[in-house]
């Protein structure tokens, strides 16, 4: 942990942030509680996928806590799944998260992951450096060891490592159901309350909520809220089968898959209740990474009029979208992968730009997602980037500032919905 948390680069930065939160320039919320003589805020938060590059989310996680920011819903695609997942498991919400997820990734052996065998830790390698090498001769090489590969079982890797070191790290909290996730966030924080009013708050939702991409029925699923579609009991499933599902990255994993839908009793109207899906149910579904039709479901927690709290996101990359000159194969198929992944995410934050003042954008372009043989250098580099985000995001967020753009917006809604009626 202390070789991404005690760096002077990140140590530099969180004693800024710690002081300037002592003096009151952070405020970010109207959901908050007193712990150990310290007020703590509460918001949403929302993670980008983006493969190995999620070890950047816990460094923007590390940073926020810094400044007494605590989460109450949590959720993401892919490795922001994992991440939701993982801190959502490492204690009660008051409990900082950061130090927790920072020793787990200190810990991880990303390669341990990459669990194909020799040609796929080759292929992977490849695919890692295809951003590099988009040379005729490299891309042919990858193509066929791709090929050959996946043309059987839909992926270079089983991904049974993946699922087995998510559940170990849940298990170390003992977390082994859904049950047993639910037993340890269902209790909202002791002397939670509005900051104005410090009214009591008993009904705030503090889910859990992963993006899956179900390619069989092609449907975009939230796990844990769909689960019931899937298993027969979802409080008896381990979440970790969530995560994984999510981080289906599409031929790199292979697929996900759950069994005996069709056998399960009333669940064609649970279909038609949580899935709008009237169809013949098949016996068994296959999971591919969420990121597929949303990797930055910021719209996971949206709510109407003025909130309390708001919900912040992350995302791994540049704020600013750029043109690629697709003229060589290799840059097309990257491009063709990235607009089905963030199409629907820039349509929804095209249509709700005020969403565009919670989110911040680590810098991740000097990496890529799919190393998994990432050095320690460039690991401590990423989780400081994300720290360094976090910090700039709570430079320049306006909680007061925020909370009027949305008192404007709401009143617009009613007076166009008004005006609607009377016509």
């Amino acid at each position: 942990m202390e070789n991404l948390t005690e760096t002077p680069e990140v140590l530099a930065i969180t004693d800024i942030i710690r002081k300037n939160a002592d003096i009151g320039l952070y405020k970010v919320s109207d959901v908050i509680c007193q712990k150990d003589g310290r007020e703590l805020q509460f918001v949403d938060l929302v993670m980008e996928g983006g493969g190995t590059l999620g070890i950047a989310l816990v460094g923007y996680i590390h940073a926020l806590e810094q400044a007494g920011i605590r989460f109450l819903g949590m959720g993401g695609s892919s490795v922001g799944a994992i991440v939701s997942l993982l801190a959502y498991s490492c204690g009660e919400r008051t409990e900082a998260r950061g130090d927790k997820l920072a020793s787990i990734i200190g810990e991880m052996d990303l390669g341990e992951l990459v669990d194909g065998g020799f040609l796929a830790r080759r292929v992977s390698k490849r695919w890692a450096r295809l951003g590099i090498d988009l040379s005729i001769v490299g891309i042919l090489q990858n193509l066929i060891l791709s090929v050959f590969l996946i043309a059987k079982k839909l992926g270079l890797n089983p991904g049974d490592r993946l699922l087995e070191w998510i559940s170990n790290r849940l298990s170390e909290n003992d977390i082994h159901t859904l049950a047993d996730l639910n037993e340890l966030t269902a209790a909202l924080p002791e002397g939670l309350c509005h900051r104005k009013t410090r009214k009591r708050i008993n009904n705030y939702n503090t889910s859990l909520r992963v993006v899956a991409t179900d390619v069989t029925t092609s449907t975009k699923v939230i796990f844990p809220d769909m689960a019931a579609m899937y298993w027969h009991d979802p409080n008896a499933v381990n979440p970790a089968c969530f995560a994984r599902a999510s981080a289906s990255i599409p031929g790199f994993f292979q697929p996900f898959t759950v069994k005996g839908i069709s056998t399960l009793i009333g669940n064609g109207e649970k279909w038609k209740r949580l899935g709008s899906f009237t169809g013949e149910l098949p016996d068994t579904v296959s999971f591919v990474d969420g990121g597929l039709l949303s990797n930055f479901p910021i719209d996971l927690f949206k709510r109407l009029g003025v909130p309390r709290a708001p919900t912040f996101g992350v995302r791994l990359g540049s704020k600013h979208r750029t043109a690629v000159n697709v003229d060589k194969i290799g840059k097309y198929a990257l491009r063709l992968l990235d607009t089905l992944r963030h199409n629907a995410d820039y349509d929804f934050i095209f249509k709700n730009p005020l969403y565009n003042q919670l989110i911040a954008h680590i810098p991740t372009e000097d990496f890529h997602w799919l190393d998994f043989n990432m050095s320690e250098e460039d690991k401590r580099v990423l989780f400081c980037n994300g720290v360094e985000a976090g910090y700039q995001f709570l430079e320049r967020f306006k909680w007061q500032e925020y909370k009027d753009m949305r008192t404007a917006e709401l009143a617009v809604y009613r007076l166009r919905k008004a005006t609607h009626a009377v016509e």
